[in-house]
């Protein structure tokens, strides 16, 4: 489903403090896409969360789900969006992880052989089969948190709102969620926000990132286009030493007799011997999501 989020604001006030979580925050989600928020702790990115799926009503603005606003409608962006909230609030813990599928599956609509499906296919899919007659109180961090991921997706949502997916999973668990978020997105066309600080994460799924500050959007772009245009752009450089002096923030990665390959973001210098008979090779790194991140945020 498509979601066009218009000019949100929030602020939340104290006896001697107002503090704006949202300024005119405006952008939309298309059908089958993922996006990825990123930004500091405060950012407002959990507030985000909460507007769309309508636990939360905003000072002014609205989100519109196909249409719909969700402001006006809580009830339809109930319904049309599965969340999942950091700290796997979604579950209950005194009941088994079958238990909490089941229920939830009966409460949004299910009948017993979808929920018996859907809730096999997930538990063998996060590895929770095992536990199947187990209390989530007794499950570790992790395995909480993949269970709270099973309960949203048992709703069969068209929207997906994930605040901090993978936090708490090992690198297996976060990598099933990856690989689901790619089908769900591709095959069943889920519109899939999620907040996140996993650059993992982020590198696997590729995809269109929001950087928000102090709750505003500073950059809207995908990962690929900001890895193409970042500021602080770094080259690989191989050199034959002589009596040239090296950039001086240059980061030695090899040497052997009179060749040194480094690494530097001296655009004056490389400009300045891009000609010199000494310059054997150049080529742009592809930078890391932390470099991108500080580089983005650092000019906000």
């Amino acid at each position: 489903m498509k979601i066009d989020v218009c000019n949100l604001s929030k602020s939340y006030s104290t006896r001697t403090k107002t503090t704006h979580a949202l300024e005119q925050v405006s952008f939309s989600v298309d059908h089958g896409e993922i996006l990825c928020i990123l930004g500091h702790n405060g950012a407002g990115k959990t507030t985000l969360i909460k507007s769309i799926c309508g636990l939360l009503k905003p000072d002014s603005g609205d989100v519109l789900i196909d249409g719909v606003s969700s402001v006006k409608d809580t009830a339809y962006a109930h319904r049309k969006c599965g969340t999942v909230l950091e700290g796997s609030r979604n579950i209950y813990y005194y009941l088994t992880a079958y238990e909490n599928l089941q229920y939830f599956g009966i409460l949004n609509g299910l009948t017993q052989k979808q929920i018996q499906t859907d809730a096999g296919r997930y538990l063998q899919l996060f590895d929770l089969k095992a536990f199947r007659d187990v209390p989530a109180s007794s499950f570790s961090r992790g395995m909480q948190q993949k269970l709270a991921i099973t309960v949203a997706l048992m709703k069969r949502p068209e929207i997906l709102l994930l605040d901090e997916p993978t936090l708490g999973l090992d690198i297996l668990s976060s990598e099933s969620v990856i690989q689901l978020l790619k089908d769900l997105a591709q095959e069943r066309k889920l519109s899939i926000l999620i907040t996140t600080h996993d650059i993992h994460l982020i590198e696997q799924l590729n995809c269109r990132l929001i950087f928000m500050n102090h709750g505003k959007i500073s950059c809207d772009s995908s990962l690929s286009k900001l890895k193409q245009e970042s500021r602080n752009a770094r080259y690989r450089v191989t050199w034959q030493m002589q009596a040239e002096p090296l950039p001086t923030d240059a980061q030695t990665q090899q040497r052997q007799n009179n060749i040194v390959i480094f690494e530097t973001e001296d655009t004056s210098w490389l400009a300045h011997h891009i000609a010199s008979p000494q310059l054997v090779q150049i080529e742009k790194c592809n930078q890391s999501v932390a470099e991108i991140y500080k580089g983005v945020m650092g000019h906000v």
